[in-house]
Order: structure tokens, then C-alpha cells, then sequence
């Protein structure tokens, strides 16, 4: 019986069992280009994903569902691009389709940051969007309004290991 499912990228790099110690069989993954829970209105863009989520909550009986994501992630960082130069987008049918879900996410990015802040800010962005998507669908906010299901939004610093937690207040501060 899994305690937590983590709905996070495709990115190799994202190991959950060495980020969170945990063992084989303690996390029900499910993995998809920029950890992105799509809004009901785009519910056709990914049927999987809902599928995994309605699987975990209701035959799992998943407690924890953990949205991860991550720096230097190329799913956000090639929507960044396209959505700032239409120029930058590539010929991908499927690809940018799905990242159309940031859309959403995109427009709240401050002018003022760097490039690379604004992506990592993107990153971050994404995770609250998805976590917001979440509370769309019916099964789910009942779930999270009975108090029984935890959304936790992550996001994991590749080269330092840092993880940081979306407190309750919709930021980011340090996991200790």
C-alpha cells in the first residue's frame, strides 16, 4: 500500500526513492513532461494522468498525492521559450499540445527576473497550477475537503538536492 503518489517528470533524474529514502512499493508514480495535472477544461490533453489520479484515490486509497517538480526542467523550460518567441517552438504535434497547459502559468511570471528566475519561477508556477487543477475535479476536492487527501506541491534543485515545500500561504520555503 503506497503512502504517497507522486505525479512528476519524465526528467531520469528524478529518483523518488533516493529524494525521499523511501523503498520499492512505498510511492505510486506517475511521471509525465513537466509534472503537469492538466485543468478540468483540458482534461482530453491527458487522460492518463486523470486515470493514474482517479486510480491512486479510489482503489489505492492514497492519503499523500506529492506534485514534484524540478529545476532545470525542459518541458518548462521549452514552453518558456515558445511562449516568449513563438520562433522557439518546434514542429511537435503531441509536445505542444501538453505544454499548452502553461499557458496559464506563463502569464504570472514577473518582468523584473532574470531569465533563468523567471524559469525556475515558471517551475514553480506549474506546481501550483497543477495543485489548483487538482481542486477542479470533484472527486478530488471532496476527498481533499474531508480531510482525507494531503496535496503537497515539491519542488527539487537537480544539482543541490534542496527541496523546497509550498506552504500554506502558496510559497516556497526551504525543506529542512
Amino acid at each position: 500500500k503506497p503512502i504517497a503518489m507522486i505525479i512528476t517528470c519524465c526528467d531520469s533524474r528524478i529518483l523518488e526513492n533516493t529524494i525521499f529514502g523511501g523503498s520499492v512499493g512505498d510511492y505510486f508514480i506517475h511521471r509525465n513532461i513537466a509534472n503537469i495535472v492538466p485543468s478540468k477544461n483540458d482534461k482530453e490533453l491527458n487522460i492518463q494522468t486523470l486515470s493514474a489520479i482517479e486510480y491512486a484515490l479510489k482503489v489505492l486509497k492514497i492519503s499523500n498525492l506529492i506534485i514534484l517538480g524540478h529545476s532545470n526542467c525542459g518541458g518548462v523550460e521549452y514552453s518558456y521559450k515558445s511562449l516568449k518567441d513563438k520562433n522557439n517552438e518546434i514542429n511537435f504535434e503531441y509536445t505542444n499540445k501538453w505544454v499548452s497547459c502553461l499557458h496559464k502559468s506563463y502569464k504570472n511570471i514577473p518582468k523584473d527576473l532574470s531569465e533563468n528566475e523567471k524559469i525556475t519561477f515558471f517551475e514553480q508556477e506549474n506546481i501550483k497550477q497543477s495543485i489548483s487543477n487538482l481542486q477542479e475535479y470533484e472527486f478530488i476536492n471532496k476527498l481533499i475537503n474531508g480531510n482525507k487527501l494531503n496535496v503537497i506541491g515539491l519542488w527539487y534543485q537537480l544539482n543541490s538536492g534542496l527541496i523546497k515545500f509550498l506552504d500554506n500561504k502558496n510559497n516556497f520555503i526551504d525543506l529542512d
